[in-house]
């Protein structure tokens, strides 16, 4: 089975000690395709995305290759470079984020896919997700050129998740008032299958109270499988006419919430794509995310992913979804 995955990878630098930075990549999308590929290794996992042909481009796309995801989707620009940020964390895990990004190249991602004649290539996958980051960073005619693909794609019978990760300073720097961004919001959710909203994004967005009033929209708007995310609250799962909590899972200590929703997202998939039914797959889901808050930055390192495996396998070869 295969799931194309359409984001932004940047080069992440978190703090160790005062003034002391560590280098990775990073990314929601991106974060979440790790994360799926890592607890789904035998998914083809596709990264569509685009970079520069710099060095430090070269290493993201090597970086890419060493999680074993596919980069044949991930597209270069000889004028731009990858987007830059830094993560700043309190003693509570809390994170504060400081971005270099306007001339990234993922935000012209979709003009080198049309001049690339890529089209065809997505239409062998099964599952497309991307995410309200992946909307941001695009201009108003090519956020349009990215739904006429999806609905071509959903025509095609591939099935599109989406989950919103709303960053208003996105929208504001590309000239967007919130209206514009509810209104695409609402377009992905007409089209998406599974969707993964964040009740804080919907609190600002839609006025939203209560996770429940999420559920509702959604309903309205035609999505089959929602997973509302709440933090510590857990999340408020619907799926197959049915509505069930899930509870987070606690921890001794949260050391850095980045990644938290994106390896959520990235564990719920890998569950559910192999067939898992979705209460399993939220549980599993919960469990990564409550293992990722408890490391620093956006992706944990292999061995300690493989040390979480131990502890909470997941096999279900063969099955489909």
């Amino acid at each position: 089975m295969k799931i194309v995955l359409l984001g932004e990878c940047m080069v992440e630098f978190f703090q160790l000690v005062e003034n002391v930075y560590h280098q990775n990549f990073a990314g929601d999308v991106y974060n979440t395709a790790v994360y799926l590929k890592r607890a789904a290794p035998n998914l083809d996992v596709q990264f569509f995305s685009a970079v520069g042909t710099d060095l430090v481009s070269d290493q993201l796309v090597a970086a890419v290759d060493a999680e074993k995801i596919g980069t044949s989707l991930l597209l270069r620009n000889k004028t731009a470079r990858p987007g830059l940020y830094m993560i700043n964390t309190d003693c509570f895990g809390e994170r504060s984020f400081v971005y270099w990004r306007d001339s990234s190249a993922a935000k012209q991602v979709m003009q080198l896919f049309a001049a690339q004649q890529k089209q065809a290539e997505l239409l062998t996958s099964q599952w497309f997700y991307f995410s309200g980051i992946s909307l941001a960073i695009l201009s108003a005619a090519d956020r349009e050129q990215l739904f006429v693909l999806l609905a071509k794609l959903k025509a095609a019978g591939i099935k599109l998740i989406f989950d919103p990760n709303y960053r208003p300073a996105l929208w504001q720097n590309n000239g967007n008032d919130i209206a514009q961004c509810r209104e695409a919001f609402i377009k992905a959710y007409q089209l998406a299958d599974i969707a993964l909203p964040g009740l804080d994004d919907h609190k600002v967005l839609f006025e939203a109270n209560h996770a429940e009033d999420v559920l509702a929209q959604l309903k309205a708007l035609g999505v089959p499988e929602i997973l509302v995310k709440n933090g510590k609250e857990g999340v408020l799962l619907y799926a197959d006419g049915q509505s069930q909590a899930i509870s987070a899972v606690q921890v001794k200590k949260v050391v850095d919430t980045t990644a938290a929703g994106d390896s959520f997202n990235g564990g719920y998939l890998a569950a559910r794509l192999q067939g898992a039914n979705a209460v399993k797959s939220a549980e599993y889901a919960a469990a990564l995310a409550g293992f990722v808050v408890q490391h620093t930055g956006a992706i944990v390192s292999r061995d300690n992913f493989a040390l979480f495996s131990q502890d909470h396998p997941l096999d279900f070869a063969g099955a489909t979804l």
